[in-house]
């Protein structure tokens, strides 16, 4: 029997969730964010990052998730992994949903994918496996110089203008993912080198 990584598994909620959000408008329509509904139904903070915009947003972060996410959850535990991936998501959903209360003008309505998530779980790998190399379309990278591009990337998309894609989400989940991991690897320093 095949056993399947923490990794694995979101990926393959990745690639089911968009099979239903391609057959089912309404599927989509009941998980996405909404900012003007969310408050009275929250779990959309969680279901709208297991959606995605179009079949290239869902092959960037699947993808993504499998180039350092298994490498990754080896080196912490699951529930670490977890709660780094959720708070990346989540967090940015709820920024994003308050400041579209205050400011229709200033961000978006809607809000669907992992990508804050997935850029959270990147910074943590930069701080915990900066050496490990992975393989971006055959060419290989530290993990520190693969995160320290797309943020880079990040930053100067946002500066210009690029509002194609959401690059404060981005930029906000590898914060988050940066401060979470920084307390990490304290406790794990503290252990001798092991996690808890």
């Amino acid at each position: 029997m095949v056993k399947l990584s923490l990794t694995d598994i979101i990926i393959i909620f990745f690639i089911l969730s968009f099979t239903f959000q391609v057959f089912s408008p309404e599927y989509q329509n009941a998980f996405i964010l909404d900012a003007q509904v969310v408050l009275f139904e929250p779990w959309r903070f969680f279901t709208a990052l297991f959606l995605h915009y179009n079949i290239l947003h869902l092959f960037a972060n699947t993808y993504a998730l499998y180039i350092f996410g298994n490498a990754l959850e080896s080196k912490i535990k699951k529930s670490d992994y977890l709660k780094i991936f959720f708070l990346g998501g989540v967090l940015v959903y709820i920024i994003q949903s308050v400041v579209y209360s205050i400011d229709e003008t200033l961000t978006f309505r809607f809000g669907l994918g992992a990508s804050a998530g997935v850029s959270a779980l990147l910074a943590c790998a930069a701080l915990v496996i900066p050496e490990e190399k992975v393989k971006v379309f055959f060419i290989e990278f530290k993990t520190k110089t693969l995160a320290l591009v797309f943020f880079a990337a990040e930053i100067i998309l946002f500066a210009i203008g690029n509002t194609t894609t959401d690059h404060t989400a981005h930029l906000i989940g590898g914060l988050i993912g940066l401060f979470y991991t920084k307390l990490f690897i304290k406790k794990v320093e503290d252990n001798g080198g092991r996690t808890k």
